[in-house]
């Protein structure tokens, strides 16, 4: 027990103890998850649910010509609006590993959740934000919104993209954060708009490194912006022409969004509307994300506010079906939720965060039993 409370101090000052820690505590994370899934058929089985379908189909079969008309489970629905990076990564891991379909998507999630954890972190101490690493770790493994990154969802590749053309903006590499950018743009329809803001805040504001040699250049900033929005549309524009190929309609991935109810309008409209129909949920969700941007406004908290804000906008007004996971499970409100809790006195700091590892335990039964409470 010694040994263990000196290799976890160690941890705090030593970037190879704190990684050997986070591996260390997410292989114990993975150990606990795959013992709830036994009743279920095991993990690959039992966290393929929901859009792991239309993962899994794009897989081993490509992208449809024409959408399910015959399918009373998902009726005119398709596989176009689920776009294709991940689909793609999950084909060459299992041709490299000789997986199956399931087990390869999942083994991508499973090694990149703990490289998301080390970005997420290295974003906090660029901009000079100091909390414990390893109760951060340990929060990120603990919290029940990251169900998704334990799936055979693009939660993780989309995150682990997200959060290092952060650091490299920061960092002032514009090469860098396009090239991320334009694989963003690919991996989640969100993408193209992270990039943009991205791009923007490059625009306005440059880098938050003072020492870079092109944070005070406004030329640079403009060519710099205009890089990284050019990068992002590139990767759209990719699955866009392909779309266009198979089937005609280039944007079809947002226009079969209507199979799955899902309309545009403004998401006060959207949040009223679904509390009148009785969805308190999806209406208490809204609720606490309009809460914790709230308190997500503050010194150095910019960047992150501008993504979070405009990713809870454009999920609330194209509907509330899933919000809980476009936002809350979002590495840049994981990161900002765990400054928050790991800022308070130590007994709030542990009796939340024991509050929180009951309720993962409990979002695993949830998602594995197929629950509609997380989708």
């Amino acid at each position: 027990m010694k040994k263990m409370q000196d290799f976890f101090i160690k941890s705090q000052n030593s970037q190879v103890h704190f990684f050997c820690a986070l591996v260390l505590m997410c292989g114990l994370s993975l150990a606990v998850q795959a013992i709830i899934s036994l009743p279920w058929g095991g993990m690959v089985a039992a966290s393929c649910r929901w859009d792991c379908f239309w993962y899994q189909d794009i897989v081993q079969n490509g992208y449809a010509v024409l959408p399910r008309l015959y399918d009373d489970f998902r009726p005119a629905q398709a596989s176009w609006a689920f776009f294709p990076l991940y689909p793609l990564l999950t084909i060459l891991t299992q041709k490299l590993l000789h997986l199956g379909s399931s087990a390869a998507g999942l083994l991508i999630n499973i090694l990149l959740w703990p490289l998301l954890i080390v970005l997420c972190w290295v974003d906090l101490s660029l901009r000079k934000v100091e909390v414990n690493k390893i109760y951060f770790a340990l929060f990120f493994i603990i919290y029940p919104f990251n169900i998704w990154y334990y799936a055979q969802y693009s939660e993780a590749i989309y995150g682990v993209l997200l959060m290092a053309a952060v650091v490299f903006l920061r960092k002032d590499r514009p090469g860098a954060t396009s090239l991320l950018c334009a694989f963003m743009a690919a991996a989640r329809p969100t993408g193209f708009i992270m990039g943009a803001c991205l791009a923007a805040w490059s625009l306005f504001y440059g880098t938050e490194n003072p020492t870079a040699p092109n944070g005070s250049s406004v030329r640079n900033r403009v060519t710099n912006s205009l890089l990284i929005l050019a990068s992002s549309g590139a990767g759209l524009s990719v699955y866009v022409l392909y779309l266009f190929h198979i089937m005609g309609d280039g944007f079809a991935f947002a226009h079969v969004e209507v199979a799955w109810g899902k309309e545009f309008h403004f998401f006060l409209y959207n949040i009223i509307h679904s509390f009148a129909l009785g969805g308190h949920l999806s209406s208490i969700y809204c609720i606490a994300i309009i809460f914790t941007l709230w308190k997500m406004y503050r010194p150095g908290w910019g960047l992150n506010l501008l993504l979070s804000g405009v990713t809870a906008v454009l999920s609330m007004s194209a509907g509330l079906v899933s919000i809980e996971r476009y936002f809350f499970g979002n590495p840049l409100v994981i990161q900002f939720l765990a400054y928050v809790v790991l800022s308070q006195r130590a007994p709030v700091r542990l009796g939340i965060l024991g509050v929180l590892a009951i309720l993962r335990i409990a979002a695993s039964f949830l998602w594995y039993s197929n629950s509609g409470w997380l989708l």
